[in-house]
């Protein structure tokens, strides 16, 4: 530890995932909110990164991908959560843009849990 920052990476986010959903991967989605200095300058792009999760249903052809845009940017920067019909080349179902984690958590679960009932 160095300046009261972990060198290693903070614990991985907690989600409810709903039924049907599979997470295709998981690239370091923390439980570590958005602020200047909450890591090393030189630690940041790893931990705040443009391909930080990405989750499917299938039986819904549905796709939730989120990433941190511009990577690695700690005062400007931001989640950027998108859901797309099939792959990123179907349509654009909803967007989210926040500097929230509680904001995003909350939106991801709220998400999977209408796509899971039919509802999106």
């Amino acid at each position: 530890m160095r300046n009261n920052i972990p060198e290693e990476d903070p614990p991985l986010q907690p989600l409810r995932v709903s039924e049907g959903w599979t997470m295709d991967y998981n690239n370091g989605l923390y439980e570590l909110d958005v602020a200047p200095g909450v890591v090393a300058d030189n630690s940041s792009w790893r931990v705040f990164k443009e391909d930080m999760l990405q989750m499917s249903h299938a039986g819904k052809n549905r796709i939730i991908d989120i990433g941190f845009y511009p990577e690695g940017d700690l005062e400007e920067g931001e989640y950027g959560m998108v859901m797309h019909e099939g792959d990123f080349t179907g349509k654009l179902i909803a967007e989210l843009h926040t500097r929230d984690r509680a904001l995003l958590v909350s939106t991801i679960e709220r998400w999977m849990r209408k796509v899971s009932s039919g509802e999106m």
